[in-house]
């Protein structure tokens, strides 16, 4: 399963956010069967690579699913769940792990994650924070 979840994870078209170089650690989290897993990779202490994916309880990939996961017309913003985690990922990447803060609810607090990523992080902020402590 885990070699799933690493396939799966890379399938972003962001090279940057997907580097393979370094060390990579991981991290999954499961919540009503969902799984939640984050690889990050880091190269002399840095973050070099963000990945982020759900398998659901069906066993699909939320990236590999893309457009047919079939969210966008419920997004707030307009964007398909791959499109806001790829977003989330090169935040992550650009900004830090520690940049991304959530409400009770486990949405952004910040304005400039909102602005291209609404869904709930509650989970993926549990496992890119616990990737991160590795």
């Amino acid at each position: 399963m885990a070699a799933m979840m690493l396939a799966a994870c890379s399938s972003s078209s962001d090279d940057a956010a997907n580097s393979t170089a370094g060390t990579q650690t991981e991290a999954t989290v499961t919540t009503d069967g969902a799984e939640t897993t984050a690889v990050l990779t880091k190269e002399d202490g840095k973050l070099t690579g963000v990945s982020i994916d759900v398998v659901t309880e069906e066993g699909d990939s939320k990236k590999d699913l893309g457009a047919d996961y079939n969210m966008k017309s419920d997004s707030k913003i307009g964007k398909e769940w791959n499109e806001q985690v790829e977003f989330l990922e090169n935040y992550i990447l650009e900004h830090g792990v520690d940049s991304v803060k959530l409400d009770a609810d486990g949405y952004a607090e910040s304005e400039d994650v909102k602005s291209g990523c609404t869904i709930n992080l509650k989970d993926i902020m549990q496992a890119v924070d616990e990737a991160n402590a590795k």
